[in-house]
Formats: structure tokens, sequence, C-alpha cells
């Protein structure tokens, strides 16, 4: 990815989001490519509300997929960028991989003013999404699919190759830190066909768009609102 353009910290960009949000608007959605830096970018909003004296609902989209061993022996046929058809795994890229429904019935819990809960994949604590915080973050690739309500700032963010197979093998998630880094580059080149026929397309409801650096400071792309300049 050769975009070119001033450079901003994560502290700069988390700073003037929320300073455009907070008290506007109801909910940012994240998305973007693997390894692009979604949830890093999401936990920093959480701090920069946190650190105003207010909080923060944070949903990760990976706790709204279908069960991995479920996905593992579904086969998605999917046609890439030259028309060709392809069948492979039932991954993030594709709608079927999530319940949204699920999801939506969370936000509009929130936008009803009711607080829902939700058990992580990761956690055996079951998560209380407060009706009154002023922000809920929900960040994941599959954000794209969801429905932008007029109270929604989206944000999408996107990597080079090289920081998102760097960034794969080192966050020990997936279980990619215990490939090699050939099969790490195999499964992402997959990846990203299947993103750039499924949630690129989705890209032009996101309001920001950021290119994350390999230190993880940001160019800022497309920037509907004119917040970040």
């Amino acid at each position: 990815m050769e975009e070119k353009g001033k450079i901003y910290t994560d502290k700069e960009i988390t700073k003037k989001v929320i300073d455009f949000c907070l008290g506007k608007y109801k909910f940012i959605f994240i998305s973007g490519n693997g390894g692009s830096g979604k949830t890093t970018l999401a936990k920093h909003l959480v701090e920069e509300v946190e650190s105003r004296g207010f909080s923060a609902n944070c949903i990760d989209m990976d706790d709204f997929m279908i069960n991995s061993e479920i996905r593992k022996n579904i086969k998605k046929e999917w046609i890439d960028a030259d028309g060709n058809k392809q069948i492979g795994y039932l991954g993030w890229a594709f709608k079927e991989a999530y319940h949204l429904d699920q999801l939506e019935e969370v936000i509009n819990s929130i936008i009803n003013g009711k607080d829902s809960i939700y058990k992580p994949k990761r956690s055996s604590e079951i998560i209380t999404i407060k009706a009154d915080f002023p922000l809920t973050i929900v960040e994941g690739v599959g954000t794209a699919f969801l429905k932008k309500e007029k109270e929604t700032f989206g944000i999408f963010v996107m990597c080079d190759f090289k920081s998102e197979v760097d960034r794969r093998i080192k966050r020990s998630r997936d279980g990619e830190e215990n490939l090699l880094r050939q099969e790490v580059e195999s499964k992402a080149v997959e990846r990203n066909e299947q993103f750039k026929t499924t949630i690129l397309l989705e890209k032009d409801k996101f309001d920001l768009e950021l290119f994350s650096q390999y230190d993880h400071s940001f160019i800022v792309g497309k920037d509907n609102l004119n917040l970040i300049n």
C-alpha cells in the first residue's frame, strides 16, 4: 500500500474521533482488512472516552460469528476479482459467517434505551451492554455487513500485506503463530481475495478511511466529514 500523506499517531486519531463523535453519535463501527489494527483502535477509543470521565461499550464482531468448527465443514462458493469461481472456507469475509440478527438485536436495544447482554467467545463472563453509555464501539471485519444507522460513525482501516502477516504471527490468534510464514502468507492471500469481492464493496458506507502504518500510526485516506484536518 503506497498511500502518502500526513502521518498521525494513534493517539491523535483517537482524540480527533472522540472529539467529533462524543455527544453526536451513538455508535462507532470499525471494519477493514485482517491485521489492520481494528481491535487496537477500538481499545484506544474506549480509553480516550474513559479519560474524559465517561464509559463506552465495546463489541467484537468475532463474538457473533458462527462457531469455527461448524464453519470449517461448510464450503463457500465465491467469485474472485477475475470472475473465476472459487470454493473455500466460510471465513470472516462472508456475511453468512455471522449471526448478524443477534448483534442487530443488541444494537436495536441500545437505540431503544434498553440494556442487553451477550457472552464473548474468549471469556466466561457475561457482558452487559449499557444503553446509557454515550458510545458503543463495534469492531471487526463483519461490521461492514451491518446496517449503518444515522447515529453511526464508520471507520474503515487497512494495512499492507507485510504488516498484516507480521501482525498475525505476533498476536497469537487463530493458531497462526505456530505456522510457517509461508503458510500464514498463503492464508492471507486467499482471505484478501475474498475481502476484495465482499467487504470492499461496503467501504463507501464508512465516513473515515485510515491506512495503518507498520508502527500503528495512520495516514488518512477518505475523510467525508473533515474531522481530521
